[in-house]
């Protein structure tokens, strides 16, 4: 009797510590997190054959909805059981794509104005002393489109050994109607990505992520949100390090010059003039989105280069044009901005992302068939460029040097030289100054520049392109940035291995930079920091270059002799408004 008890007691033993077992085994794979705010679940996903941990659709916010419409974020506090976090959430409202070959691209193609969410990616295991250095994304699409969701951060999580935060930020009329006198300032997607990362401040520790080594990252509308970030000290602590990809602080697209016209045209059409932001409140999401493709067209723009959405000087987040913000030395905002790391650069065709405009003056001024005429691009194209650039001025003046330097009698030669001139406005120029800025006597931290030049990796997107340039198009580092090793199996898109070698390089030189403040290790090509004098850049590409001063004479029309010529004429002007 007492041998058959000891078996079964046994027996019982080995049971119990086989569930105890088989119950921490489900435990490691659903992927439970304990943070300040309560518990979540997230999935475990196998790359290169190691396990990277998401954590999907993490409310960072209260729903903006109701009352919370038009108002600046509200903690989303902490929640009670456990969080679901296995599924991606919807996109914040926004109008459809024109083009719909980037929804394959989307893990949930729904939208709600219940949105403010963020995704965290983290690779092999988690564990709360791994202070991995954290890399937060914040997407593109003119602050109209998009979603954090769309990019996924396995890859750059493994690949660096760091944890990766993507997010979503309210959008279009929801994150950036402005109109003072009914108490609507503005800015409202910016303080959402603000409050996102003082929610990584917090929490991302849970994760085994360093709060005191974070990035701020983001392309287009992401480049510049973060290029905005770098310049308000009221950041200070939030975040270290900033990688702005085709958007810089400097540049004319930095601010939403229409914003006023652009609301008080949308509180006319939801017939909202009178308790204005009470009954904005009260209209639909829908109603309010419907409206948002027709606001956002050129042809209603005061200008042809008008953003459709975006930041403004609100006085609260953005006290001033940001150019004259890192104007004064002395101010807080310009040494804030040099205490951080920063890399900047641009794709070797940025001017793609001006096809479209360039094709309305063709369509409006003459006939759109081979490119666009030199008459309609000195006569036409030129002044709405320089007044955009540089406000009201003469247009004569500038439009007649710029037609000197940029005019081609040949129509497929003019359109690209169109193109360019509208990348060096915008973008090339604008990089290179705050550049300059950055580096100038600066000792304490680095400044880093590349030219990306690969073109789409999806012939889909680049298809639209393929008439007038064989380069990188505008957004076709994003791509590279996060992996293109399964681009086969999920997309049916070939991908040569050159192009995931480069792919590999640019993660490691970005997750570096993310730790270390150097995008440079002994196994990748030299990447020398910039600096006033050499000027030196990456050039990104199946072979890894270095170069010195992009685009000298090009850059120079803007940053020299354009300036030279508008202060003779008019010396109180203020370059870039």
């Amino acid at each position: 009797m007492f041998r058959l008890s000891f078996a079964k007691r046994e027996i019982h033993t080995v049971f119990f510590l086989f569930v105890a077992i088989l119950s921490t085994i489900t435990c490691q794979m659903n992927s439970r997190v304990v943070t300040p705010l309560g518990e979540m679940e997230g999935v475990e996903e196998i790359i290169r054959h190691e396990k990277v941990y998401q954590f999907r659709n993490i409310p960072y916010a209260q729903p903006p909805t109701g009352h919370l419409r038009l108002s600046k974020p509200i903690p989303f506090g902490s929640w009670s059981g456990v969080l679901n976090a296995t599924k991606f959430g919807p996109s914040c409202m926004q109008p459809s794509y024109r083009n719909y070959v980037y929804d394959k691209y989307k893990p949930n193609l729904d939208m709600s104005e219940d949105c403010l969410s963020l995704n965290v990616y983290v690779a092999r295991n988690i564990s709360a002393n791994a202070n991995r250095s954290v890399m937060v994304w914040i997407h593109g699409g003119s602050y109209l489109i998009g979603q954090g969701s769309l990019y996924d951060g396995s890859y750059l999580a493994l690949t660096g050994d760091v944890v990766v935060v993507t997010l979503n930020y309210r959008l279009g009329p929801f994150g950036f109607t402005v109109s003072p006198t009914n108490g609507i300032s503005g800015n409202y997607g910016l303080w959402d990505q603000r409050l996102a990362l003082e929610w990584v401040q917090s929490n991302i520790a849970s994760f085994g992520g360093n709060p005191n080594s974070v990035t701020i990252f983001g392309q287009s509308a992401g480049g510049f949100s973060v290029s905005l970030h770098a310049i308000i000290p009221d950041n200070k602590g939030l975040f270290h390090r900033v990688i702005a990809q085709s958007g810089s602080s400097e540049g004319p697209l930095a601010i939403w010059h229409s914003a006023a016209y652009t609301s008080e045209a949308m509180i006319r059409l939801l017939d909202c003039q009178n308790n204005t932001i009470k009954c904005i409140r009260s209209r639909s999401a829908s109603e309010i989105v419907n409206y948002t493709r027709v606001l956002s067209s050129p042809l209603f723009l005061k200008d042809f280069f008008e953003i459709p959405s975006g930041p403004v000087v609100d006085h609260d987040f953005l006290y001033m044009d940001p150019t004259r913000l890192l104007m004064n030395k002395t101010s807080p905002n310009y040494r804030f901005f040099r205490s951080l790391d920063y890399m900047t650069g641009n794709v070797d065709t940025e001017g793609s992302i001006s096809v479209d405009i360039i094709g309305l003056y063709a369509k409006l001024y003459g006939v759109l068939s081979n490119g666009i005429s030199l008459t309609t691009f000195c006569e036409y194209y030129l002044p709405g460029l320089t007044t955009y650039y540089f406000g009201k001025v003469n247009d004569s003046i500038s439009s007649d040097f710029l037609c000197s330097l940029y005019g081609s009698s040949g129509q497929t030669n003019q359109m690209n030289n169109a193109m360019n001139s509208y990348a060096d406005a915008n973008f090339i120029a604008p990089a290179v100054k705050s550049l300059i800025v950055h580096s100038k006597d600066n000792y304490l931290t680095n400044s880093f520049q590349f030219l990306f030049r690969r073109p789409c990796i999806d012939p889909a997107i680049r298809h639209k392109y393929d008439l007038w340039t064989n380069g990188s198009t505008h957004g076709s580092d994003n791509a590279y940035l996060f992996g293109l090793e399964d681009y086969q199996d999920r997309y049916n898109i070939t991908v040569r291995s050159t192009d995931i070698s480069l792919s590999n390089t640019m993660m490691r030189y970005w997750t570096n930079f993310a730790k270390t403040g150097n995008p440079n290790s002994d196994d990748l090509p030299r990447w020398d920091a910039y600096d006033e004098v050499r000027q030196t850049y990456v050039n990104l590409d199946t072979s890894i270059t270095q170069d010195q001063h992009l685009y000298q004479s090009r850059v120079d029309i803007w940053l020299k002799k354009l300036p030279d010529l508008i202060q003779h004429h008019l010396p109180d002007i203020v370059i870039g408004k």
